[in-house]
């Protein structure tokens, strides 16, 4: 079998701005002949990844920059101070473990004495970067498998038909050939949706008519994809909430008719979650790990909450790869995942 090629590490994984988005300062511009018509307006430059996360993670650090302010003004670090803190990270759904973490380490440090939010916030930084450095990992492919299976799963309105677009995208301009399998049978725009992308990215489609069964789609896809030398095939699924046993049962089911043709697919598993549902991210990961065997994570939708250190919570529990976080809609704003950055930004920090 083939080294993994972790692609998503080496090629897409900075958040940097790209070097040519802005013009050097000492360039100086020809002047243009008498007559020349004025040149179009320039297109503002390109904003960031970083500065799109603080964006997106903007009302997460806000409210938490608020509620330490209010803990925190004309007091010292005390033991009152450090419990209301601690109540105050928990709710701001970063997880008891975490919250404990960040408490401790502002007793050590500063105990009894007078603290800035500035210097709260570091410690913030710092610690929540402890939680997540060991979880942000970029998503290997393993090019020797022809086709390395992605499956997708999650509940309800995640994004998973968006980020398997994306994903895509990044895939193909890794230089990767790529089949797309819909296997979400009970929703004619997820099928439509993922052609679409398939059309834009150049992917092969494997898709089938409503009311289908889903695990023999998967199969198609899988069978597809290596008729046409694919490097890549990511499967659909639907969306189902994780208490329907029955859904879940269908769910197991892809995985075992995948398993039938090659003993270790699905090779990747990843699972998307909404940052706007908070603390029951906890227990959709728990469940789905279970019966799929998601063995990483995509954090969607960041952008539209305040409760984004639920994430740091799901690190803490589970332990699991997060490869992928987005804020936006658009192909651009789905990243891979980096601790520091996230960290900086959820605190709030430059």
């Amino acid at each position: 079998m083939a080294e993994n090629k972790s692609f998503f590490g080496r090629m897409f994984g900075g958040g940097k701005d790209a070097p040519g988005d802005q013009a050097s300062p000492d360039a100086t511009p020809d002047a243009a002949p008498a007559g020349t018509p004025a040149p179009a307006p320039a297109e503002p430059p390109r904003q960031g990844w970083f500065q799109k996360l603080r964006s997106g993670l903007s009302r997460s650090s806000s409210a938490l920059s608020e509620s330490i302010a209010s803990v925190f003004t004309k007091r010292k670090l005390d033991d009152a101070a450090l419990e209301d803190l601690e109540d105050m990270l928990i709710r701001a759904d970063l997880g008891t473990e975490t919250a404990t973490r960040i408490t401790d380490a502002l007793r050590s440090g500063r105990y009894d004495k007078e603290i800035s939010d500035d210097e709260v916030k570091a410690v913030l930084a710092e610690e929540i970067g402890k939680v997540l450095a060991p979880v942000a990992k970029p998503l290997a492919i393993d090019t020797g498998l022809k086709p390395h299976v992605v499956l997708l799963v999650g509940v309800n309105g995640t994004g998973k038909t968006t980020t398997i677009g994306k994903l895509a995208a990044k895939l193909r301009d890794a230089g990767l050939k790529v089949t797309l399998g819909a296997g979400d049978p009970f929703r004619a725009a997820a099928i439509e949706q993922l052609k679409i992308w398939a059309d834009r990215t150049g992917s092969t489609f494997v898709g089938t008519k409503l009311g289908a069964d889903a695990a023999g789609l998967a199969w198609d896809a899988f069978k597809t994809a290596q008729e046409n030398g694919s490097d890549v095939v990511i499967i659909d699924t639907a969306g189902r909430l994780q208490n329907k046993a029955e859904l879940m049962e269908e769910l197991a089911k892809i995985v075992r008719v995948l398993q039938k043709h090659d003993p270790e697919a699905p090779h990747t598993v990843l699972q998307t979650l909404d940052a706007t549902t908070g603390q029951n991210a906890l227990n959709q990961v728990e469940i789905f790990r279970n019966v799929a065997g998601v063995n990483g994570l995509v954090m969607t939708k960041l952008d539209g909450t305040a409760r984004g250190g639920i994430l740091v919570a799901i690190a803490a529990k589970h332990e699991l790869p997060v490869h992928f976080i987005g804020v936006g809609e658009g192909v651009d704003d789905l990243e891979p995942f980096s601790a520091k950055d996230f960290a900086n930004a959820i605190a709030g920090l430059a």
